[in-house]
């Protein structure tokens, strides 16, 4: 039954996984055997009917759009191989094995364009853990590298990706855009595959993305409104110009109705890993929360309201223990990141995009600080440099308007000498990251209103201005769209003014040179530089 009509047999073997996952769940959180005993029983059944079958057989029937699809099955699958050790389980999960993709995907070839997104991400966390199972590094490099295609080559700013439920071509953002992006459910599975490929490496890019699609896309898909009977969801978020989220029950069946509720009871997930050993532990996300380390017996207390406070304070109660504390320094955080332990501070340099630690042995009432000062950057859509969505830290801004068109911005005109644009935009009395420029508000992306939002907006920036103060001097452009500014800007931040000033005199020779910028003109520009006054 795998004709075009799945509206009478759709993926069953999707279907299968969440039966089976229920009884996994019952039975690990009552310890019922009879919901194990019916798990192996099911896993069993579809294993005799599988192995039946010829390989070419499976590899056409995964292939399938959409009847092949079967979600996250592998994954659950090889957990109940945990459970049970039957060789049986661990050969049916083997049997969901989409060869074609796994080997492209492990000689980092991409040939995602045209696939169906969220057909494919839970897959990758099963082949994680068969690598887990079998040791087979042919699962483990395949998901790394398909991570890596996804991210970001086909993310749009908030975390999300796909367009209509499929993957377009690598690099092609804005080319994408429309009202059914960015379907939910692929946030949720890339966040479990990031977790997942976090406990195998301990690369900070995870968590980078991890917070960005928590804060921004999984939070915003929850209406901001309580109701008794509808779970009040997005399915897709539409990121074109004045788009309003739509909430509404598709039928009350759709995948990401299921998912979306079910991720407001995981925001605690991935706060914090422990090393192994038992030597670490990491601190990945700024989070109100209360780790219990039995084996270490102490509790770590978060206190924040992060990311409305730029900053978070752990305290450490119970016996002495030593171990290293690892802070995650997130890649946005470009800026004035300190930690101080019991007021003091703590040696070592943060880096943006690694981890900072401090390792000691604790002692009851230890108290760390991080401040993470947020700055506003603009992220520029890979295939269009003038479309770009705001971000404060981790939190992404929309503007607030009906207008179906692109709102137009400039940022440059005030820039910090650290690179913040945030001197162009305006705070908002008593709305925390609630900010107005030119006129339009905008507010983050994660508030669940109906407000018509704009998640991207178009970057104009006519002349060269710094400091508030007008060159008169056109600002020119490159072919590809990078202009003048944008290439003096990209090396913030600055030390200081004198810094910025041979920045700007070192790239207008430059654009002097490739014709690009008149010697007139250029020195106007240089000129105006040295004599304009900059926010630190």
């Amino acid at each position: 039954m795998t004709g075009s009509d799945y509206t009478r047999v759709w993926a069953p073997y999707y279907t299968a996984h969440k039966i089976l996952r229920g009884l996994l769940d019952a039975h690990l959180a009552t310890g019922d055997a009879r919901a194990l005993d019916l798990a192996a029983g099911m896993a069993d059944w579809m294993h005799s009917r599988l192995s039946r079958l010829p390989a070419a057989t499976l590899q056409r029937m995964w292939g399938l759009f959409s009847s092949g699809e079967f979600g996250g099955i592998v994954e659950a699958v090889c957990d109940l191989h945990a459970l049970t050790g039957k060789a049986e389980h661990l050969a049916l999960a083997r049997m969901f094995d989409l060869d074609r993709l796994i080997d492209a995907c492990a000689a980092n070839t991409d040939v995602l364009d045209g696939l169906h997104a969220n057909q494919h991400i839970p897959i990758f966390t099963g082949y994680v853990r068969l690598y887990d199972a079998t040791g087979e590094e042919r699962y483990l490099t395949a998901a790394r590298n398909f991570w890596d295609m996804v991210v970001p080559h086909r993310t749009y700013g908030i975390g999300g990706t796909g367009a209509g439920e499929f993957w377009r071509a690598r690099d092609v953002i804005a080319g994408t855009i429309g009202a059914t992006t960015a379907e939910t459910c692929c946030a949720y599975n890339l966040l479990k595959l990031s977790r997942t490929l976090f406990f195998h490496e301990q690369d900070p890019k995870y968590m980078d993305y991890y917070e960005r699609a928590l804060l921004n896309q999984v939070l915003g898909s929850r209406q901001d409104r309580a109701d008794a009977e509808k779970p009040l969801v997005t399915y897709f978020i539409g990121l074109t110009p004045g788009h309003v989220r739509d909430y509404t029950p598709k039928q009350g069946t759709t995948c990401c109705e299921g998912t979306g509720t079910e991720s407001a009871t995981k925001y605690q997930d991935s706060v914090y890993f422990k090393a192994a050993d038992g030597s670490a532990l990491y601190v990945n996300l700024y989070s109100a929360s209360t780790l219990a380390w039995a084996e270490k017996g102490v509790t770590v207390t978060q206190s924040t309201d992060f990311p409305r406070e730029q900053g978070t304070t752990l305290t450490v109660r119970g016996r002495a223990a030593s171990f290293a504390l690892r802070l995650r320094v997130p890649a946005w955080a470009a800026a004035g990141f300190r930690v101080t332990v019991n007021g003091r501070a703590a040696s070592g340099t943060p880096t943006p995009g690694t981890y900072f630690t401090v390792s000691r042995t604790w002692r009851d009432g230890d108290t760390v600080r991080v401040s993470a000062p947020f700055r506003l950057r603009a992220e520029k859509a890979l295939d269009d440099p003038s479309l770009q969505t705001l971000f404060l830290g981790p939190v992404n801004l929309v503007a607030r308007d009906a207008s179906t068109s692109y709102l137009e911005f400039g940022l440059y005109r005030n820039a910090a000498l650290s690179g913040d644009l945030s001197p162009s935009l305006t705070p908002v009395s008593g709305k925390p990251l609630h900010h107005t420029l030119d006129g339009i508000g905008f507010a983050p992306f994660f508030e669940g209103t109906e407000d018509p939002t704009h998640a991207y907006v178009r970057r104009v920036e006519p002349r060269v201005v710094f400091g508030g103060t007008d060159s008169g001097v056109a600002n020119p452009a490159r072919a590809d769209g990078t202009t003048l500014l944008d290439e003096v800007w990209a090396r913030a931040p600055f030390s200081g003014k004198d810094v910025l000033v041979s920045r700007v005199r070192n790239v207008v020779d430059a654009w002097v040179a490739a014709g690009l910028l008149g010697r007139a003109d250029g020195q106007r520009v240089v000129s105006t530089a040295r004599g304009a006054t900059f926010v630190p």
